[in-house]
This record gives C-alpha cells, sequence and structure tokens, in this order.
C-alpha cells in the first residue's frame, strides 16, 4: 500500500512540465512532492515554480474559495461514520469517497506550501495580490479551526489517513490534522455501536476519547423519569404549577415515549369535544363541565410555537422552532443568493436530511431529541460567507 502510495505522488512530477497543466495544478504539484520530499525528492521543482507567471498566480489566487472546502469535509465525514456503521458491501465505497474529501483538504495544503516557495523565487506578492494571498491562507485556517476539534469522525479511515501521514515530511505530519488528527484513535469506533465491556488501555488512557464517551454518555443512556399516570392526569386537569409545566416540556422535549403519552392525550381531548359536540341535552352539557375546559387547561397552550433566532447574517438567519411537539432548525435565505447547510449530530449518529420549503431549509430535531441529543453541529454557506457553530436544542 504505501509503494502505491509513493507511485501516485511520484507521478505527481508529471504535472510540473505538462502543457495542459494549469498553474493551480503545478502549484499543488509542487507542493505534494515538496511535502514529502524526503520519500519522492523535489526534482523539477523549482523549474516549474519559476515558471509561473506572477499574472498567472494572481489569477489562480482570486478564483479560489477555499469555503467551498468546508461542505467538501463534512460530506467526508458523514461518510467516513457510514464506514463505521455500514460494514457491508458499500463501505468501501463510504471509504474511498471520504478519503477523496481529505485529499481535496491536502491538496490544497499543498498549493499554499507550493505559493510560499514561489514567492521565495519571485519575490512577494503585494498590492491586490498580497490581499488574495492573505485572504487564501486565512480562510484556510478558518476552516481548519473550526473542523479540526471534530476530526474523530474520520477515525474509521486511521489506517488510510495513517498512512498519508507517514508519508508526510515530519515538519508537515502534525499540520495536516485531516490525516494525522487522532490518527491512533481507532478503539472509539467501537463506542458507537455499543459499549465495549472492557475499555482498552487506550481508551482508558486517552483524554480526548475519554472526552468523547463522557458526552455520547447521556444520549447513550439519559437519566430520566418518565410521567406518572398522575402527571398525566395533574397535567389534563390543569393542575400543574407554571414549574411543573416547564419541567414537563422539558422532559418531553427528549423523551419520545412520554411525548406520545402527551399526544395521546391530547387527542383523547379533541376526540372528546368533537363527540359533546355532537349529542344534545343535559348529559352532554354535564359531562362537558366536570372537565377543564379545553381553553382553560394546558392541553392547547402547553406546546406553543416558540422561535429563537440562534444567527443572522446579511444572507440568511437561522432560526430554532419548538413546537408542541417538534423541534427544527430554519435556515432562512434573506437574498438572492443561494444558500447551502447541513446539520450534523455526534458521530455514530445519522446526519439530518434537509427539506425545502416555503420558510427556507428545514431540518427535524424531533427523533434526535427523543433519544437525548441536545446539541448538533450546523454549517451553512452563502456565497462567500460561511458559520460554523454548535447549537443545543
Amino acid at each position: 500500500m504505501i509503494v502505491d502510495a509513493l507511485s501516485r505522488y511520484s507521478a505527481r512530477r508529471t504535472q510540473l512540465t505538462a502543457a495542459k497543466s494549469s498553474p493551480g495544478e503545478v502549484l499543488e504539484a509542487a507542493g505534494d512532492l515538496m511535502r514529502r520530499s524526503s520519500r519522492v525528492g523535489v526534482e523539477g521543482v523549482e523549474a516549474a515554480l519559476r515558471g509561473l507567471g506572477r499574472p498567472q498566480v494572481e489569477a489562480w489566487l482570486k478564483a479560489q474559495k477555499p469555503q467551498s472546502l468546508q461542505p467538501v469535509l463534512l460530506r467526508a465525514a458523514e461518510e467516513a461514520v457510514e464506514v463505521a456503521l455500514d460494514g457491508g458491501e458499500e463501505s468501501e465505497m463510504w471509504r474511498t469517497s471520504a478519503l477523496e474529501g481529505l485529499a481535496a483538504r491536502d491538496r490544497a495544503a499543498s498549493a499554499a506550501f507550493a505559493l510560499a516557495a514561489w514567492e521565495g523565487l519571485h519575490g512577494a506578492l503585494d498590492g491586490e495580490g498580497a490581499q488574495l494571498r492573505d485572504r487564501f491562507l486565512s480562510a484556510l485556517g478558518t476552516l481548519d479551526s473550526s473542523l479540526r476539534p471534530r476530526a474523530r469522525w474520520f477515525i474509521p479511515l486511521n489506517p488510510q489517513r495513517r498512512q498519508e501521514r507517514d508519508l508526510l515530511d515530519s515538519a508537515e505530519q502534525d499540520t495536516a490534522w485531516w490525516f494525522s488528527a487522532r490518527a491512533g484513535c481507532d478503539d472509539l469506533v467501537a463506542t458507537w455501536t455499543g459499549r465495549p465491556q472492557n475499555l482498552t488501555s487506550h481508551l482508558q488512557g486517552c483524554t480526548e476519547c475519554r472526552a468523547d464517551m463522557a458526552d455520547a454518555a447521556p444520549v447513550d443512556a439519559p437519566p430520566r423519569r418518565h410521567l406518572t399516570a398522575d402527571d398525566l392526569w395533574r397535567l389534563d386537569m390543569g393542575l400543574l404549577s407554571e414549574d411543573e409545566r416547564s419541567r414537563l416540556d422539558a422532559h418531553t422535549a427528549r423523551c419520545g415515549e412520554c411525548a406520545q403519552a402527551v399526544l395521546a392525550l391530547d387527542e383523547g381531548d379533541e376526540a372528546i369535544d368533537e363527540a359533546l359536540d355532537m349529542e344534545e341535552g343535559t348529559v352532554g352539557r354535564s359531562a362537558r363541565s366536570s372537565r377543564a375546559p379545553v381553553s382553560h387547561r394546558p392541553t392547547s397552550a402547553r406546546h406553543p410555537e416558540q422561535r429563537e433566532v440562534l444567527d443572522e447574517r446579511r444572507d440568511f438567519r437561522v432560526v430554532l422552532v419548538r413546537e408542541r411537539q417538534r423541534v427544527r432548525l430554519l435556515v432562512q435565505p434573506l437574498s438572492g443568493r443561494s444558500v447551502t447547510a447541513a446539520v450534523f449530530l455526534s458521530p455514530g449518529r445519522p446526519s439530518l436530511k434537509p427539506t425545502h420549503g416555503p420558510e427556507g431549509i428545514a431540518f427535524d430535531l424531533t427523533s434526535a431529541s427523543s433519544t437525548g441529543a441536545r446539541s448538533a453541529h450546523l454549517s451553512v454557506q452563502a456565497g462567500g460567507e460561511t458559520l460554523d457553530r454548535d447549537f443545543s436544542f
């Protein structure tokens, strides 16, 4: 496998002199070789960089959009988790696709490395060229700051990641977090599909793995006190205090079993009221008077829709919507720019699929909250603007 990878990088040398190679391809190929110089050498690199003119480099920089790597890496993260969860015939397909995402980030690192070498040969960029360079490097730094802490998503790819890491020169290995971060944490994968009976020495000694398991513990075994029959009766009769109702709402927001019980209570109220409306005489009126009127009980207002604006930018707004038995995240476009968004739960949990409607891009968090999950990761891109953050629900 190492030999195959070395051959692949050695073959990149042909792009240094190929007539059809673009400036970007030359920079990426040169950087690939320079960052692995101890393995493949740098023959032909300097001549290729000297052949790139300043206008060519500045035009390439102007076309760069490093923020577009964010959805690529997030998709690679989802695919890497599928490798661990699937285990079937499709796992190899997921693995190949995820590794292509990591390779895209590595090519950007190689281009940045070669750009610095180019400046060493031609002199530093100035004016607009310097601004474009700084914007390019700053965008890569922002991307890494947001995604490096989530390198655990790529643990299922560790055998291949370690191989790629070891091909890099020692000075480059730690910087290439997409290959090196959490590259020794293979044992964590077993905790995603079922907690192992005996923790390995790595899981016991790795601070990052222990923190991940501690974060996942409330999801795997959430401590709950389910609603009792008395709780439901007092709720139906409107006898709960405001504090008790708040605690009940918080519990049903994350407990699917109790949420179903409250929903059944609501449906029962509606059926009874409909039946009584069809009856005439004192029996119907007496039966109705024996129950707290629906408008005075908390049933109809027990879960009013609540909207919380989590973030607002020029091109989009992020809104968390809490309804009676539903929690949604909305990403609402505010301009004519196209908006893309993704929501990821913790590793080992499926990502959420968006739906598009008149309010924008919607993610249904209800099923996630019913398992005890309380947070997720949101990524939004609109034009040149990106948002990457965790949020609680």
